[in-house]
């Protein structure tokens, strides 16, 4: 009797510790294909339940032949995505120059993952009012053979949409990779 307690604590312990981190959960977001405006892949995007803003049908500005996109879902959720071809460099170069000592705005890092950034920043100076501090996302995703650089708008968002921009641009996968 004691025997089968000792291994039934036992086989809980390592079912317990060997449980793998789960995914994200992606319940406020819609799957959207990118291949009908030459991007051959697909992203989450925020849906309505996301609370930001997002109850509108993404739109997406780009030129046939260009490497220049804007990914849009409502007023408040836009993601610019620019054609860098092979050049594997650009996510170093970026922070490089970010980090760079800058007599205008105070930049903070506030999280950094595999090619993605998470950055605030706030205006400098003694005679500035209001302070906002604005949050920021960067990042550089290879689908296919090219690298893609994708951001948030100059102005920049507030942390809570910075936050579903993350996951989307975690979301996003080349239409050929399996998921």
């Amino acid at each position: 009797m004691r025997l089968g307690s000792i291994l039934l604590a036992l086989f809980f312990l390592f079912a317990c510790e060997q449980a793998k981190p789960r995914s994200y959960d992606y319940i406020q977001y819609n799957s959207f294909d990118l291949t009908p405006f030459d991007l051959a892949a697909t992203i989450m995007l925020p849906n309505a339940s996301a609370g930001i803003g997002t109850s509108m049908k993404p739109t997406v500005a780009y030129e046939l032949g260009g490497f220049k996109w804007q990914l849009s879902v409502g007023r408040n959720f836009t993601l610019l995505i620019e054609d860098y071809g092979d050049y594997a460099y650009r996510f170093a170069e970026f922070k490089r120059k970010l980090l760079k000592p800058n007599k205008f705005f105070e930049i903070e890092i506030v999280k950094e993952a595999k090619n993605i950034l998470i950055y605030r920043r706030k205006v400098k100076g003694e005679f500035i009012a209001q302070k906002n501090a604005r949050f920021y996302i960067y990042s550089v995703r290879r689908i296919g053979p090219n690298y893609y650089e994708i951001m948030n708008r100059e102005q920049g968002d507030t942390k809570k949409v910075v936050d579903f921009m993350y996951h989307a641009i975690q979301s996003l996968k080349a239409k050929n990779e399996h998921q």
